[in-house]
Formats: C-alpha cells, structure tokens, sequence
C-alpha cells in the first residue's frame, strides 16, 4: 500500500557507492533525530550498477560516526525516479546541468508542460560542492564525510523540510468523571444502628435488666 503525501527525496552522484549513500544516510538519520516524517530519502547514480553494497569506506566513516548502514544496494537513476522525487540534490554542478535537461525529457514524454524545477547541486543548497573520494584513502572519505554532513541542515532548511513535514495528529483528551458525591446513606445507617444500640435515657442496652437482676438478689438476702 503506497504512503499518501509522501516526499521523496534522492541524492544523486556517479556510481551510488561513495557519496549519494553517505547523503542518504545522513539526512535520514538527521530528519529521524528532528522527529520530521512524510519523507523517504533514496540515492541513485548516473553510471550505477544495480544492486552494489556501499564503498566499504563509506561504510565504515559512516559506522565510526554512529550512522546506520544497513540494507544499501546502488541504484541506477530512471526517468521514474526523476520524475516522482520532490528534490533531486546532485553532489556537483555538472550532474545538476545534466539532470535538469533528462528530467525535463522524462516529464514533457509524459504530457506535462508547466515544469517546475527540483533538481539541485549540494553548492546550491550549501556553498559548495562535494568531490569524489573513490579510489582514495579513508582520510578522504572522512573529509567527504564531514562535508556531507555540515551540509545537512542547509538542505533541510532550503528544501523547507521542516514546514513540510507531517503533523503529529492530535490526540482526543481522555474525559475526566467527576468523583461520586455522599448521598448520606451511609450516615444514616449508622445513625440507626447507634439508635438501636442505645436503650432508654440513653442507657446502653441491657442497664435495665442488670439493675433488676440486684434488686432481686437484695431481697432475697
């Protein structure tokens, strides 16, 4: 069953094993930690290998810095992809010039004609771009890294993350019952087994009969 209203967000970069997979990982472990929902962030690649496992450097930066890496295969970039994200964010101006001539492609083939421009160079979104570290040393990848994710909150706040995410519904107040007042039956209750408790001249019961009792024994004496 599809999700209503959800935002796809892809990262886009060449192969899908370095950077886009990085950018993947980051803004959804970023939008989880902000408790921002109604998105989905993928990754693709302009020349990827379908279903590649991560760089493991990219891997292991991401593990050193507590990110989740779980389940990643590459993916290559289809018009379908282009043409259902809310935001395509290219890691370099090229892949960005390039992106916007397919996606543009890719809708007209479909009838639309009013095209309103998603797709981004992270420079755009941020200041600047981020280079490919494949067939570098981990140091690299650390640098990509923490470009990477300085440039997160930058994409949040340009791709107005916050203002479109989904509202927590709200809950229904449970009603609170007011407690039961005395209806005084119990009082009186009581009062009426002090009544029968007591006996005349408010004696105790029995006072009578132990009085009558020493009378009786003085006159047989």
């Amino acid at each position: 069953m599809k999700k209503k209203n959800v935002k796809k967000i892809v990262f886009v970069c060449t192969g899908n094993t370095c950077r886009s997979p990085m950018a993947e990982k980051l803004l959804k472990s970023r939008l989880k930690s902000m408790q921002l929902s109604g998105f989905e962030v993928y990754s693709a690649g302009l020349s990827a290998k379908e279903g590649d496992r991560m760089n493991p450097l990219s891997e292991k930066v991401l593990s050193e810095n507590g990110v989740e890496t779980q389940g990643f295969r590459s993916t290559q970039l289809t018009d379908e992809i282009l043409t259902q994200a809310f935001a395509v964010v290219c890691m370099t101006e090229k892949q960005r010039d390039l992106l916007l001539d397919m996606r543009w492609n890719a809708l007209r083939k479909t009838g639309v004609e009013d095209i309103e421009n998603n797709v981004y160079s992270f420079s755009e979104l941020t200041g600047y771009e981020v280079l490919d570290p494949y067939g570098r040393d981990l140091e690299c990848y650390r640098y990509v890294f923490g470009l990477l994710e300085a440039g997160m909150n930058a994409v949040v706040e340009r791709l107005r993350l916050r203002e479109l995410a989904e509202k927590p519904k709200a809950t229904t107040p449970r009603k609170r019952t007011a407690p039961k007042k005395p209806t005084g039956k119990t009082t009186a209750k009581k009062g009426t087994q002090a009544k029968k408790s007591t006996g005349k001249r408010g004696r105790p019961a029995g006072t009578k009969k132990a009085v009558a009792s020493k009378k009786k024994e003085r006159a047989n004496t």
